[in-house]
């Protein structure tokens, strides 16, 4: 008999220690109701992936969140009475490459009612934001290492007045930025490859500062907006290319369409060492 129990708990601690995926990863999800017009959202991430797309209702709130149940304290508060809403993953540790564990995941559903100002912070992951009609009043992301990806596939459902990215290490897309309808913007990129893409709507006047240290940055100008473009360049260590659209009058380059679009769009571009390349879509 001894024997026998010996063998059932043998078999026992075999199958705790083989349990599948799901049994030591936590699926957690949050729903909800947002009555004010605005929505501040605050999202803290050591490590993993965020993904923030619309929840497809005027005022339903969704979080969805996967993690690994013994590495990660995670905290999901929402303050009704100050409309904001706080996600933060806390990872005691950074491993997540064994097969039986993955990196935390959160994805967001926004609702396109209220007005909503979004800060994401990660030290480490790929973040995807789909962002299209939303009514996005200032967005903030600031990705340490990682992939990033911001697309407004359709227009921002109201001017946003600051859009604020900055990625350390990795690698950047920025989409369809003149959908976003922001009036003044900051991208940085520190290492790695940027793509910035205006196309869009557009607003009579935007801004935006783009600053890339070490790697490739391409920018994606549409023909229908009228656009002023300056570049302070790294010594002789970076390489501009402008397309023949642009005619340089002093320390600017201007667009031909310049004088006459009613839409115009002004870039300040510091280049570090890499290659710079403006393209006219």
């Amino acid at each position: 008999h001894m024997l026998r129990k010996i063998q059932i708990a043998i078999i026992m601690l075999v199958s705790l220690f083989s349990l599948p995926l799901f049994a030591r990863m936590v699926e957690q999800e949050e729903n909800f109701t947002i009555r004010q017009n605005s929505l501040s959202i605050s999202v803290e991430i050591d490590g993993g992936e965020l993904i923030v797309l619309q929840s497809n209702d005027k005022n339903k709130c969704n979080v969805l969140m996967s993690y690994p149940r013994e590495k990660c304290t995670v905290d999901v508060r929402y303050n009704e009475k100050r409309g904001q809403l706080e996600i933060t993953i806390d990872n005691d540790e950074w491993n997540f490459n064994s097969e039986d564990e993955k990196a935390p995941q959160v994805i967001l559903e926004l609702p396109h009612g209220p007005e909503i100002s979004l800060s994401a912070y990660l030290k480490a992951g790929e973040t995807k934001f789909e962002l299209g009609g939303l009514k996005i009043v200032d967005f903030e992301l600031r990705n340490w290492a990682g992939e990033s990806s911001v697309n407004f596939a359709e227009p921002n459902r109201t001017i946003m007045s600051t859009f604020d990215v900055n990625v350390k290490v990795g690698e950047v897309d920025l989409l369809n930025l003149g959908n976003a309808l922001f009036e003044d913007a900051d991208i940085n990129s520190g290492i790695g490859e940027l793509r910035v893409d205006f196309n869009g709507e557009g607003l009579e006047q935007t801004k935006a500062h783009i600053d890339l240290d070490i790697g490739e940055t391409t920018v994606i100008l549409p023909s229908n907006i009228a656009t002023k473009i300056k570049v302070s360049k790294f010594l002789f260590l970076s390489d501009v290319r402008y397309p023949n659209w642009f005619e340089k009058r002093g320390s600017y380059y201007f667009s031909e369409n310049y004088e006459d679009s009613e839409k115009k769009l002004s870039l300040n571009i510091s280049s570090g060492i890499g290659e710079l390349s403006i393209k006219v879509e």
